[in-house]
């Protein structure tokens, strides 16, 4: 049985504002986040996740719970 739940690396931008005066500011930072693909509607499940290894933890406990579900079905 494939996994309904999936792990997907998404880029995040962080731009630094500058405030009244300042003529030069920060170039933004190139970053990464997680979220939890649902692979049957393509949308996302929660919030986010920072590290890839929490994302991984909560996508292998939704893929746990939903195999539960389709067995007593």
């Amino acid at each position: 049985m494939e996994d309904i739940f999936v792990v997907k690396r998404c880029n995040k931008i962080i731009i630094h504002g500058r405030r009244a005066g300042e003529n030069d500011h920060l170039p933004p930072d190139a970053e990464v986040w997680y979220r939890i693909a649902d692979t049957r509607t393509q949308g996302f499940i929660g919030d986010g996740y920072d590290t890839e290894e929490d994302a991984q933890r909560v996508c292998r406990q939704l893929n746990a719970k939903s195999q539960v579900t389709a067995r007593q079905g």
